[in-house]
């Protein structure tokens, strides 16, 4: 399987950063990693392997990128207001120079993107937020709840990456129209932690005619990185 880095200079975060690309053919997937991992945990916890047969038969190309919720939601040592700044710059990395990257790099405007828990929730906000720029999400266990980590601070910053909030009041009909053709993907198992805010969302799509797949997968146990391969092997195709 070939792998290969591009590293620059990101304006938008102020420092270098790295994707990692698995495959050099197919449509491309952006791959978020949970909360607080990095480019190399969908290697480490088997996600790569388990999309093998994509990567190697020219299906997909994986593109990794670093997590900044380290600096961003989990940063208590800094303010609410500088915790969801700096996610508006991740935001922008990811709008202005990773899907541009993913679109020089194979020629191909449809771009899918897919996490788990914090992945989940940043895969489904973009969309959401840009459906012009992504077209389907793979959300496995998505934490879509971001005001436990805003310490009871509300501004417009946080209303509009919270999308248990802002997708309920979204009127722009043209916005929407975009939302409703994308392939919008919630996937849980049965002792998920944010089983609950699933089916929120869910039923959220549901109330703004989004069409969109709820995947209540039952298989469960101590192998869970697994049971989360079997589930992008599924869905990513």
């Amino acid at each position: 399987m070939e792998k290969t880095s591009q590293s620059w200079q990101s304006p938008s975060l102020g420092r270098e950063t790295t994707v990692t690309v698995y495959g050099n053919e197919g449509t491309p997937l952006l791959a978020l990693p949970s909360a607080g991992g990095d480019r190399s945990e969908w290697e480490e916890r088997g996600l790569i392997e388990s999309l093998s047969y994509q990567i190697e038969n020219g299906h997909n190309r994986i593109f990794c990128v670093d997590s900044i919720d380290n600096e961003t939601f989990f940063n208590t040592e800094i303010p609410p207001r500088v915790r969801i700044n700096r996610h508006r710059h991740y935001e922008s990395y990811i709008i202005d120079e990773v899907l541009p990257f993913i679109h020089k790099s194979t020629g191909d405007l449809f771009v899918m993107a897919a996490g788990v828990d914090m992945g989940g929730y940043h895969a489904l906000n973009l969309l959401l937020k840009h459906p012009g720029q992504i077209q389907k999400v793979i959300a496995v266990g998505g934490r879509f709840q971001i005001r436990p980590f805003m310490d009871d601070f509300f501004d417009d910053n946080v209303y509009y990456n919270n999308p248990l909030e802002y997708l309920p009041n979204l009127d722009d009909k043209e916005l929407l129209e975009e939302i409703r053709s994308s392939d919008i993907r919630l996937v849980v198992t049965p002792d998920d932690p944010n089983l609950d805010l699933n089916y929120f969302m869910s039923d959220i799509l549901r109330s703004k005619a989004i069409e969109h797949i709820f995947d209540y997968w039952l298989e469960t146990g101590d192998n869970l990185w697994e049971i989360r391969g079997d589930i992008l092997q599924r869905h990513v195709p």
